[in-house]
């Protein structure tokens, strides 16, 4: 199974853009219970929070001032793109928010359920 990442981007000029990408899985030197496992490259944290987002929740359009990791462990999330780009994302889902000058965004909270995510910033 593939992990994506969907990623708030910013394009050349200065317009944010949603796009995704596979996250690449090497060969460890562990070997846990006979079954060898496979990890990505690590990335460095400076911390590392859950939000909760209650049904009805919607942000306010922000711009990610640090590199941003969510996985989302609960509910259903939909990311907008200032230049109208959507993606919603739920349970299981990771999507990155790399720190940008202009690119911009909200979230909305899709149908009654609280999202709970896992965030952690670079």
């Amino acid at each position: 199974m593939a992990l994506n990442l969907i990623e708030l981007l910013t394009a050349p000029d200065g317009q944010p853009f949603l796009d995704s990408s596979d996250v690449e899985f090497r060969s460890s030197n562990n070997d846990l219970m006979g079954k060898m496992a496979r990890m990505s490259e690590p990335t460095s944290c400076r911390h590392m929070v859950f939000i909760e987002l209650p049904a009805g929740f919607q942000s306010t359009t922000r711009v990610p001032d640090c590199d941003q990791i969510a996985v989302v462990l609960s509910g259903r999330l939909r990311i907008v793109a200032t230049e109208g780009a959507v993606r919603s994302v739920q349970a299981g889902e990771v999507f990155r928010l790399p720190r940008a000058e202009t690119s911009s965004h909200t979230l909305e909270v899709v149908g009654q359920e609280t999202v709970t995510i896992m965030v952690v910033q670079a």
